[in-house]
């Protein structure tokens, strides 16, 4: 269940991503209507498929890949996608360890929401958490199974109608328009009462579905627009494509723009579609007639699943015959300018030096260098934190407002997101007081530095030291890890002033090895 908690949280977040990127591409698409080539329109949609499988990619991937990170106010009120320990444990601060891949959304904000029972167990808001994403899973499967139970229905269906064959004319026609095309596969010409409009169907044998009563009602003319229309889907694989952009679709089904994305998606695939045939075949007029011929007789519109097809809403065949009717060859200009709009969207997918984190990673600029007086009278201290080199701060120190409830509750230490297994040093010269598993904390290491000041280093994956050793700065202690309540491997690293947590940048220079 963690793992799906976990998922669950990068999606809702990638998705709020991939929604506003829906809306800069339509956006786009709208100021370049007159200028953007019809392929081009169609690759743009890419951005956002890419955008929108993000969230699954393994690893930190994702998270690198992510535009920029949210205000501090906004960050502060996002859900906490984490197990929460049980109230009235001692060993646990008040505040939580956040999920720590690199440029992720502060996610200590909600460990509040658990509301702690006053014989010390858990409250029942953790199930809150548990339910929204059973009900993402469970939307997830009926929007995958939809279409393959409708796939399943045309393939009985078609088995029905096995020993209905194409006119002889016709298939002649078929078979030679797909040799000009250079398909090799073997993709046959079937009639169907299941569809009102043609249409390839299949991913792995896929057949060319011709409604019955379509045959003897068209020009050879006619026929060879909606031959090359359809073979020329199969060879850009475009029902692969959409049944990659339904799936990733499905993840976010709560996400209404993503819906509209596919949708705008598909329609620019046809226009797309429809230029590349018209660029192989002369007169447009016959194009645009075969269309409007299909729209006169398509009175009950029916659609194979896992297909696309010559046909299509009314809407879109009114906006198809437009661009058949403005259509002119890609000119070079055209095609620069559809390159660089490209090229330019996709910069947005990649990560900047602004992206990478807005309070800057710790690996390039050590954030104080500060020297702190104790009350009691011990010697001043100034902490040296060496971290890998690819080392991010993903949380910092500080109160997180609780969303409903507007209390506050403390996050006590900062998040460095990290690789499993790089290696963690000492910050300053101690001895260690506390080196073993702790159920929340995970492997962890506390090193009292003197009277008044320690360092806690929690989520480890390995442990180096031992109880009651002697340690210098930078030594090592132990290898990152995520063990315990952590949903991402990372360090949580607090100090602590006469036993209370204070900001450990204070105190502390981060530098890299």
């Amino acid at each position: 269940m963690e793992a799906a908690v976990r998922l669950f949280g990068q999606t809702l977040v990638g998705s709020a991503e991939a929604a506003a990127l829906a809306l800069l591409i339509a956006l786009t698409l709208r100021l370049g209507r007159k200028t953007l080539p019809p392929l081009w329109s169609y690759a743009l949609w890419f951005l956002l498929l890419a955008k929108l499988l993000i969230p699954l990619l393994p690893g930190d991937v994702g998270s690198q890949l992510r535009w920029f990170p949210l205000p501090d106010a906004v960050e502060a009120r996002m859900p906490a996608f984490e197990t929460v320990a049980p109230y009235g444990d001692e060993s646990l601060p008040v505040g939580r360890e956040a999920t720590s891949e690199p440029g992720r959304v502060d996610n200590g904000a909600l460990s509040n929401m658990i509301k702690p029972a006053r014989d010390g167990s858990w409250a029942t808001n953790s199930s809150s958490l548990q339910i929204a994403v059973a009900v993402w899973l469970a939307g997830i499967a009926v929007a995958l199974l939809f279409p393959l139970a409708g796939h399943l229905a045309m393939l009985r269906a078609l088995r029905r109608e096995s020993d209905w064959t194409a006119p002889g004319e016709l298939v002649k026609s078929f078979m030679r328009i797909r040799a000009k095309l250079g398909i090799h596969a073997r993709v046959e010409l079937r009639l169907t009462r299941q569809v009102s409009g043609p249409a390839l169907f299949g991913l792995f044998s896929p057949i060319v579905l011709i409604p019955h009563d379509l045959v003897g009602r068209l020009s050879e003319a006619e026929w060879e627009c909606i031959f090359r229309h359809e073979l020329t889907h199969h060879k850009r694989k475009d029902i692969w494509v959409n049944l990659l952009a339904y799936s990733l679709v499905s993840v976010h089904w709560f996400n209404p723009l993503a819906w509209y994305g596919l949708k705008s998606m598909r329609g620019h695939q046809e226009n797309s579609c429809d230029a590349t045939v018209l660029s192989g075949i002369a007169p447009k007029q016959v194009y645009a007639s075969c269309m409007i011929k299909l729209l006169e007789l398509g009175a009950s519109r029916k659609v194979a699943l896992s297909g696309v097809g010559f046909f299509g809403s009314k809407k879109m065949i009114v906006r198809r015959i437009e661009m058949i009717r403005d259509y002119k060859p890609a000119r070079r200009r055209a095609t620069i300018v559809g390159a660089a709009v490209f090229i330019l969207a996709g910069a947005l997918m990649l990560p900047s030096a602004l992206a990478a984190d807005k309070k800057g990673p710790a690996t390039k600029q050590p954030v104080v260098e500060a020297v702190v007086q104790n009350d009691d009278g011990a010697a001043d201290i100034k902490l040296l934190l060496k971290l890998p080199k690819d080392a991010k701060i993903s949380s910092r120190y500080g109160n997180r407002i609780h969303p409903v409830t507007a209390e506050k509750t403390l996050h006590d230490g900062i998040d460095i997101a990290g690789k499993v297994g790089s290696d963690i040093f000492a910050a300053g010269s101690g001895k260690v007081v506390v080196a073993e598993y702790d159920t929340a904390k995970g492997l962890t290491v506390t090193i009292q530095h003197n009277k008044a000041w320690s360092t806690e280093y929690r989520h480890l994956d390995k442990l180096a030291v031992e109880a009651g050793d002697e340690v210098k700065s930078g030594d090592l202690i132990g290898q990152l890890g995520s063990t315990g309540q952590s949903t991402g491997p990372h360090l949580h690293f607090s100090a602590l002033k006469q036993g209370e947590y204070v900001d450990p940048l204070s105190v502390t220079v981060i530098k890299t090895k």
